[in-house]
């Protein structure tokens, strides 16, 4: 029986033998798209048990009436199943679902700027893209630091010397935990932001965001590239102060 006419059937009678048929015979598709996400964190035969759950609702929901190829059809649905179990199951810290869905959004984007640009794109430019603010694509790729953690009882083998493989907790202890920094800093940022006057916060957003330079900012501010050197030290200087509040 041909696949077509294995999905009418299945259509007509809901039987739950032919559908694990059909399952069977495009199991090739959960295993192909699984093995794309291994290295993110989640071990294949997990990644294969979600692939194989969106292959089921997948053909529960093609209808084959239409002429589409259900390959094309169940891929999207398959990815789709997986992404969500990213989203929702694998992140080391709680994070609010709208950070989630930021951060995936940032990261999707950042790739496809990356592929486009030939290079890393700006906060800027991936904001744009998405029409999000750019406070927003820094919250995304803030919340992404918390997406796995490592077992402090495993091991990491060196992959650039012949040492023996340590405990993670042993190996890495004393490493502070960059994730930590990165929301601290952006604490700092916040709070220094909110008192920066308008001239201080386009400077702060076309230097360290944008990556002007001095010159390029001066020309689009009408100001000298000595004036705005002044406001980037008195800025560093409310950072400063902001710092050794904490």
């Amino acid at each position: 029986m041909k696949d077509q006419e294995l999905f009418l059937k299945y259509q007509e009678t809901k039987d739950v033998e032919l559908r694990n048929r059909i399952v069977e015979d495009f199991i090739y598709l959960a295993e192909i798209l699984a093995k794309k996400y291994v290295g993110k964190g989640v071990d294949y035969d997990d990644l294969f048990q979600v692939a194989s759950l969106g292959l089921v609702h997948a053909v529960e929901r093609f209808d084959a009436s239409k002429g589409f190829e259900f390959a094309s059809f169940a891929t999207p649905t398959i990815i789709g199943d997986i992404k969500r179990y990213f989203r929702d199951k694998t992140w080391a810290v709680k994070v609010p679902r709208r950070v989630k869905e930021i951060s995936a959004q940032v990261y999707n984007m950042k790739e496809t700027l990356t592929n486009e640009l030939h290079r890393p794109p700006t906060v800027q430019e991936i904001a744009n893209r998405l029409e999000i603010s750019d406070e927003d694509v820094l919250l995304g790729l803030e919340g992404g630091q918390n997406f796995t953690t490592f077992s402090l009882q495993g091991s990491f083998d060196s992959d650039s010397d012949e040492e023996e493989g340590g405990a993670a907790f042993e190996k890495f202890s004393g490493i502070e935990e960059a994730g930590f920094e990165t929301f601290e800093n952006a604490d700092l940022i916040r709070s220094v932001m909110k008192d920066l006057d308008s001239n201080e916060k386009a400077i702060f957003k076309m230097r360290f965001l944008e990556n002007q330079t001095q010159a390029e900012v001066g020309e689009a501010l009408g100001m000298s590239q000595m004036t705005i050197s002044r406001i980037e030290k008195r800025m560093r200087e409310k950072f400063i102060q902001e710092y050794h509040k904490v």
